[in-house]
């Protein structure tokens, strides 16, 4: 199991309202651990450019983009972004942000690419970072503080797991 885990459905809605995709767009995918956010972009864009440091987070992107048939529609890339996609033609047009430890660099690499992107933090630090970063820019748009709880059966009754509480920082290039 990756560090993180996978994004959660509710949030990727959220991220994927957010960046408003649409088809013949390029999306990308900085930290793409298993995959989950870039499976739900290929519903609504074209192409997709996964990116992600760890190799088993690579293996099992690759596996679940090969399972669902979209392999051929996606780049996927094994490296710390923004390194490893410099010195490639990546054009994008929207952007999200999973692995946020150089999001300064990765956002500065997607100024004159991309029209808009979204980033999700778990830390304040990250996330107020991150506010800041793009209102220096002229990028910053909203950020959001996502708590979501998911019921479950307890004794006949209905109890509520919370998922950890993610910032999700929107910005428009």
């Amino acid at each position: 199991m990756l560090s993180g885990g996978p994004t959660k459905d509710e949030l990727i809605a959220i991220a994927l309202d957010k960046l408003q995709l649409k088809k013949g767009e390029t999306f990308l995918d900085v930290g793409c651990g298993t995959g989950s956010v870039s499976l739900a972009a290929s519903k609504y864009t074209s192409h997709i450019i996964a990116v992600d440091k760890r190799f088993e987070a690579i293996e099992q992107a690759q596996k679940c983009f090969r399972d669902a048939g979209i392999a051929r529609n996606v780049t996927l890339i094994a490296g710390t972004a923004p390194e490893a996609l410099k010195g490639r033609n990546i054009n994008v047009e929207k952007a999200f942000i999973g692995g946020t430890k150089n999001f300064k660099g990765i956002i500065e690499f997607l100024l004159p690419r991309c029209k808009r992107l979204v980033l999700n933090a778990a830390r304040i630090e990250i996330a107020s970072d991150a506010i800041e970063y793009m209102k220096s820019v002229g990028i910053y748009e909203q950020s959001l503080l996502i708590i979501i709880s998911k019921g479950f059966e307890l004794k006949g009754f209905t109890a509520y797991r919370p998922y950890n509480p993610i910032f999700m920082v929107v910005g428009s290039c």
